[in-house]
This record gives structure tokens, sequence and C-alpha cells, in this order.
């Protein structure tokens, strides 16, 4: 969802810098500008604005700017403008970041610590799930006397607390000390630094497996895989997609997930999921292969399922092989394009609007489940909890199983 484009005419105009007069000119894309704004007269009187606006600040502006931030707010604005969501300017600054978030890479150990006055150790206080740090057997509470071959101190505690979550080096030696028969026992393991995040939690409720998706990264296929051959090594033969609070965009691996679980596309255009731009012209199609899972499935929905999360729990709908539990969903179905600007940073903009498999589009109506149950939003904000206690919804899915 990637793509390099060359910069071209000036979108905006100069603005000055008190006494300095120092003038600055943003571009953005001719093709994108103009595909958005056509009429050569509507341009102008956009250029007409800015030109005017410099001239105030010229004449009349009391005070410096900063022309860095200047650019930055002003390519911001123009994609604010749109006013739309789905829409925003990412700072060169944050580019890697943002796609480092997208591919659910997440930097550090996985380890979380405090100073303890009483050890003069660090003391862990969590372990990121699927971290290096829980590979290695890291637990809430283990003492940690070095980071990175550098001792504890009240004084550098803040720093190695940092090089934990967040060091620029491959890999980072962490010494833990614990007491064994009265002795104190030290040791030293080497963690490597950066790991992908998990995106689902797996659990087995009576005779009914849950997963709950926060995200559709790169690996979600593959844990839904094992989770779901765990689940009928087991004799599981009903399961429950939780898809409440998920907001991610990343069609491509949420298709990954439906495909596992539909068969072939027979009807409509063949496809899971088609992406078409504003002309009807397909811009993306999500296809399946005839393999499915034979489970029984529920699908739980909430007003905070968008984008991605959607589509899955339509789809499954739509090939008849789920029931939908919960809230209408948000309703963002559009699907987005990242492009990456020669002058650093980007814009991801909604390029297309997604066609689910044979609903109509989603996109600002949302999906509606087939049994309708509300939730506080104080309990929205606990999913996923570590019990069903309370959860009317899921309730309401496992009731679907188990009492038939």
């Amino acid at each position: 969802m990637s793509r390099k484009i060359p910069l071209g005419i000036a979108v905006a105009a100069a603005f000055i810098v008190a006494a300095l007069s120092v003038a600055i000119t943003v571009s953005v894309c001719t093709d994108s500008y103009n595909q958005m704004i056509r009429d050569l007269p509507q341009r102008t009187q956009q250029y007409a604005v800015l030109s005017e606006i410099d001239e105030l600040i010229r004449a009349h502006y009391y005070g410096e700017t900063d022309s860095d931030e200047v650019l930055q707010e002003l390519a911001a604005g123009y994609i604010q403008g749109l006013n739309n969501d789905q829409c925003f300017y990412i700072q060169e600054d944050n580019l890697d970041a943002y796609e480092s978030t997208v591919a659910g890479s997440i930097p550090g150990t996985g380890i979380t610590a405090v100073y303890d006055d009483a050890t003069g150790c660090l003391s862990v206080r969590d372990v990121a799930e699927g971290s290096p740090a829980q590979e290695a057997g890291f637990a809430v509470n283990d003492q940690i006397y070095a980071v990175d071959h550098t001792a504890v101190t009240k004084g550098n505690a803040a720093t190695l607390i940092t090089a934990l979550l967040s060091s620029e080096k491959k890999t980072i030696a962490v010494g833990t000390v614990k007491t064994v028969d009265g002795k104190e026992e030290r040791s030293s393991v080497t963690l490597k630094n950066g790991y992908t995040a998990r995106s689902c939690t797996v659990k087995t409720v009576g005779s009914v497996g849950y997963i709950h998706f926060s995200e559709f990264y790169p690996n979600t296929r593959s844990l839904f895989d094992a989770a779901v051959d765990d689940f009928s090594a087991n004799g599981i033969k009903s399961l429950i997609i939780d898809v409440r609070n998920n907001a991610g965009v990343n069609y491509e691996n949420a298709a990954a997930v439906i495909d596992r679980i539909v068969p072939l596309a027979a009807e409509g255009t063949g496809a899971i999921a088609t992406a078409k731009d504003p002309n009807g012209d397909t811009v993306k199609l999500f296809s399946s292969d005839s393999n499915q899972l034979n489970m029984s499935i529920a699908v739980l929905i909430n007003d905070r399922t968008a984008g991605a999360a959607e589509l899955l729990a339509c789809d499954l709908r739509d090939f008849g092989k789920a029931k939908l539990f919960g809230e209408t969903t948000a309703g963002e179905g559009m699907y987005p394009e990242l492009y990456e600007l020669e002058s650093g940073g980007a814009v991801m903009l909604a390029v297309a609007k997604i066609y689910p498999y044979l609903s109509e589009p989603y996109d600002g109506v949302g999906v509606s489940p087939d049994t309708e149950i509300k939730m506080l939003d104080a309990d929205k904000n606990k999913i996923p909890g570590d019990s069903f206690d309370g959860d009317a919804q899921f309730a309401a899915a496992y009731a679907f199983f188990t009492q038939k």
C-alpha cells in the first residue's frame, strides 16, 4: 500500500518569517491535485487565497515563525481539509515509526520495569506477549541488576528502562538476580531487540474456541492457523471470532484470514472483496481458494469495529459461515493508499471503496449484527478481558452454540 510519487507544481505559496522574509513553497503530486480540483479557475482561486494570506503576513504579522513547522502544518492542513478521517499526513520523522506500527513491529525486549529502592535493581512490571523477554522466560517481579553490561543504579535507572523498551542495538544483555535457598544467583541472558506484536488472543471456553483479533498484522494468518489447528486437534467445533475494537485498515492481512475460513468465491465478482475507485475501476481484488474452515462460527462486533474487521464480519456472513452478534459497526470501508513524498513524509489517501463478497459497501452505514446486544462504553474498554463476566455480547454468542 505504499507508492513513491513525483512532485509537481506548487500547491501552496509563501509564508514569511518576520524580517527575514523567508518564502516557503509546498509542492504535492500534480496528478493527485488535478484529480481533486479539475477546474482551472478553481485552482487559480485557491492560489489567490494563499497569495493573499502571504501578503498579509508580509505586511502585518508580528513575531517569528519556524519555516519547517509552517511547512508541516500546511501539508497536514491540506489533507485535513478533505474532511475524511481515513486520510492524513505523516511527517518525515514519523514515517518509519508509522510503517513499523502498521506492520506490527515493536521495538525493544518487551520488558517494562521500574526501579526498586529496596533491592537496588529494576523490578519487572510487565512482559509483552510474544516478546523476546517472554520467550526467554522473564516474569513479573523478576529483578534486573544490569542492562547492556551496565550495573543498575538509581541515577541511571530511567536510561536503562528506556533501553529495555527501545534500544537501537540488535541485541541487549540483561542481568538477572534470583534468590535460591537463601543465596543470590546472578545470570545474564542476551535478548534481541524488536519483535512482531501478537494480534490474536486465543482461549478455550468450555467446548468453544475464542479468538480476538486486535489488529491484522503480517503474522495474523499464521497465528490464526495455529489456533484453529489446535482447536481441531482437541475436538472443538465451534468458534467465536471477536473483532470488537479492531479498527485496522490492512485489508491484505484481513483477507488472508478470511480466505482461510471461506470457500472459493463463486458469486458476485468472484472475489472475497473488491476495491473500486470513483469510476468503478478495480484498484484491488482479494481472491480466495477452495479450502475452507469447517467450524460453526459466531463473530462479535461493536461500534468500534472498523475497516478490515468490518470486511471480515460482512464476508463471513455473506458466505454463510457465521452469525454476527453485538452492535452495528463504524462504517469505515475505504481502501487506503500510502504515498511517500520525495520531499519527505507521506500522505495516506482513501482511493477506493471496499465492496464485500455479496453485500453492498458498508462505508458510511456499517455492518449490522444478526443479534443486537448493546454494551456500555466502559465495558468496551475492557475488551479483551481476563474473563467474560458481564460480557453480554460474548454470552449471547456462547449460548448460540451451547443451547442448540
